[in-house]
């Protein structure tokens, strides 16, 4: 019985960490440039469609270089909804200010 509540738990936490959008968390659409850029895509796809002056964390790798982000209002680049949420939490649990955020998909 604990052992079916513990896995139960465990999956609505990676359901609500990927797939429910973060409060107050507002799409940008132009160029803010009082903000720093954090690309959380994949090298392959910022690759393809660099952001100039952006740093490129990847999400998988955002815990071990979180260190190389400057305590600035940030906004963040993500391909998908899932790195968006993932990394916009992960980024607010070490204390980041998240001014917004776009997406940015291999078709645009």
């Amino acid at each position: 019985m604990l052992t079916g509540f513990i896995i139960i738990l465990l999956l609505v936490t990676l359901f609500f960490n990927r797939y429910v959008p973060v409060r107050n968390l507002r799409a940008i659409n132009g160029h803010e440039h009082e903000a720093i850029f954090v690309d959380l895509r994949d090298y392959q796809d910022s690759a393809k469609n660099p952001v100039n002056g952006a740093i490129n964390i990847p999400c998988g790798y955002l815990k071990r270089y979180i260190k190389e982000i400057p305590n600035e209002q940030i906004v963040i680049i993500a391909s998908n909804e899932v790195e968006k949420n993932f990394g916009a939490r992960l980024l607010k649990k070490y204390g980041y200010d998240i001014k917004g955020y776009t997406i940015t998909g291999p078709s645009q």
